[in-house]
């Protein structure tokens, strides 16, 4: 038997050929009686397009469900209109009928397994409608074999944890534990540095100049913590907040480096989407940036984002992962760091 396979629906083609048995619950008929095909070839055809057997507890209940619906619902000229060569094409045969196309969908979508039975089932297709889905929410262009391993990943993780839909949801929420989970094992598609997978790494201290530890003076305003860098000839107080993944200037301050010709087209590396404190999303111009002065250190390399939407100017975790270490004491109103 030949097969029409979409994950969404299981489009199937059977033999027409008429069955003379009696047992009407053996099989699918037409609507006026007239037998099509044993019910459990159906329901295995059914199994088969869906890459499992009938061990499958759920893949058998959705090839069940079609069973039913499809049992005496079209009509024996309407097998005729979708039959060739003995074989009768289901997919067109369900279009005739937009309300039981979206009946048989059901049966799928109301197993509450269909991710999972596509990470199982059918491992390429999934893998690239990740990759594409991915790529789509990406102002750039994402490493094809990065979005390969994250997405390959993710099918296997979700296979391991037998995922539910209602679990995927929790994908959306980057505040949920398996969110954090995904994130942790299979890394960030839209990372531009293996090593922004881990806070630290051991060719982070190429970048730091100056001792091995200096203990700098902060200052607390309002429950925030302030610090003081320097950055080209401009000598600044920044927000100190260790929720930020990068340093983050305003244009004008963007402006005033690119006169002073530290920010340019050499050291530009794309746009990033950043998520603000508040919630709103932000897309801002990206720059790996030299010499930024914190206390006796000099620190290189370090990812600066530019945004249009506000004055205030913040050093994120791109700086302060360069440091083995860094203590916040806030009783001293120091801040410890060290390679």
């Amino acid at each position: 038997m030949k097969l029409l396979i979409k994950i969404s629906i299981s489009f199937l083609i059977i033999s027409i050929n008429a069955i003379q048995v009696t047992g009407q619950e053996y099989y699918i008929r037409t609507k006026g009686g007239q037998i099509i095909t044993e019910r459990g070839n159906f329901i295995s055809m059914c199994l088969t397009s869906l890459h499992k057997d009938s061990r499958d507890e759920t893949a058998y209940e959705i090839c069940s469900c079609e069973a039913i619906k499809v049992d005496h619902h079209f009509s024996y000229q309407q097998y005729k209109r979708h039959t060739k060569d003995g074989l009768i094409d289901l997919n067109g045969l369900f279009k005739e009928d937009s309300t039981f196309e979206k009946e048989i969908e059901a049966c799928y979508t109301n197993s509450g397994k269909t991710v999972l039975i596509q990470a199982e089932g059918f491992q390429d297709k999934f893998v690239t409608n990740c990759m594409k889905n991915l790529q789509k929410n990406s102002i750039k262009e994402l490493d094809s074999n990065r979005l390969y391993n994250f997405c390959s990943c993710q099918m296997d993780l979700f296979k391991t944890k037998q995922i539910s839909d209602e679990e995927v949801k929790l994908l959306q929420n980057p505040n949920s534990l398996f969110f954090y989970e995904m994130i942790s094992k299979c890394g960030n598609p839209f990372s531009d540095d293996e090593r922004d997978k881990k806070n630290w790494n051991r060719d982070a201290i190429k970048d730091i100049i100056g001792p091995d530890s200096d203990t700098i003076g902060v200052l607390s305003m309002n429950g925030m913590t302030y610090l003081k860098a320097k950055t080209g000839n401009m000598v600044q107080v920044w927000l100190f907040d260790t929720g930020a993944s990068d340093l983050l200037i305003n244009n004008d301050m963007e402006q005033t480096l690119k006169n002073q010709k530290i920010l340019n087209d050499s050291n530009y590396i794309g746009v990033g989407i950043y998520e603000m404190a508040n919630g709103v999303t932000d897309s801002c111009r990206k720059y790996k940036m030299n010499n930024i002065r914190v206390g006796k250190f000099t620190v290189n390399n370090v990812v600066v984002a530019v945004t249009d939407k506000g004055k205030k100017i913040i050093i994120g975790r791109s700086l302060l992962n360069k440091f083995g270490n860094w203590i916040l004491d806030n009783k001293k109103s120091v801040l410890i760091l060290s390679k």
